[in-house]
């Protein structure tokens, strides 16, 4: 069932549209493979489980569109993918990009980074609600090292970073409002790194979920192993939980029985 009704869609946007450069091997980080499957795969799979959401545009270089399509949503037999539209020169026009591709009647719209694949439905869940009270909400973690400010190789500054927090996507707003801020934005010619400061620019509030440590972002080689051990991690708890959910559905051995059964097999004595 979902948690906002039939009038309130909710459409995700998973932005892959990057080159990848810091990716060594020529490849696209979005399509790298890890345990035979694209990292893009990975993170369309959590958003395809999630009863929060109704449909999936995927936002790929322009070149990738039908590699996308065949290696990707059919290899995996993705059902939530509405469309596949290729990206811009930025990432602010590839969101856009996926916004004019969304379902009609679209009330709530996540925007994640398709290098994001151990997002989980949980944060889906805990952004929408944050989202659902003012219209815009963001996951993020508190910063835990020290932040220097620095300019030409010498720090200037010491923040602090009690007031610090990493953002990070999914990232969720209502869809006017995401909207109006990428319009804004357009007219007045201004960049921005994340969805969340063109909200910011428009002059309205945006909330932050708790976001996880654990939600790491693909961007090059060294994070490849992070990425394999949460997995191998992951694994082996759905393996944990089947064992004891076999268990407990294995009926109970009676001890009579038991020592019927023995009986039975004890050899007669000649």
């Amino acid at each position: 069932m979902q948690p906002y009704g039939v009038r309130n869609m909710v459409g995700a946007i998973i932005i892959g549209a990057g080159e990848g450069k810091r990716m060594s091997g020529g490849g696209r980080k979005q399509f790298v493979k890890v345990g035979g499957k694209p990292i893009f795969a990975y993170t369309l799979e959590i958003f395809e489980n999630s009863n929060s959401v109704d449909h999936i545009v995927m936002v790929v270089p322009r070149e990738s569109v039908d590699f996308a399509r065949e290696e990707v949503v059919e290899e995996f037999g993705f059902k939530k993918v509405h469309a596949v539209v290729y990206g811009g020169g930025t990432r602010q026009e590839s969101v856009y990009n996926g916004l004019k591709a969304l379902k009609d009647k679209t009330k709530w719209v996540l925007i994640h980074d398709a290098v994001r694949p151990l997002v989980s439905d949980i944060l889906i869940q805990r952004v929408l609600d944050a989202a659902h009270k003012g219209g815009a909400a963001i996951t993020g973690v508190a910063a835990r090292d020290t932040v220097k400010q620095v300019e030409s190789g010498q720090v200037v500054g010491t923040l602090d970073r009690r007031l610090l927090w990493l953002a990070q996507t999914p990232q969720c707003f209502r869809y006017d409002i995401i909207v109006d801020a990428h319009k804004k934005a357009a007219g007045e010619r201004f960049e921005a790194t994340d969805d969340a400061s063109l909200v910011e620019k428009l002059g309205a509030k945006v909330a932050v979920a708790v976001g996880s440590y654990a939600n790491l972002k693909v961007t090059s080689p060294e994070d490849i192993p992070i990425f394999e051990y949460f997995l191998r991690q992951e694994n082996r708890a759905k393996l944990d939980e089947a064992g004891r959910t076999k268990s407990r559905q294995r009926p109970p051995r009676s001890s009579k029985s038991s020592r019927s059964s023995r009986r039975r097999r004890r050899p007669k004595r000649r």
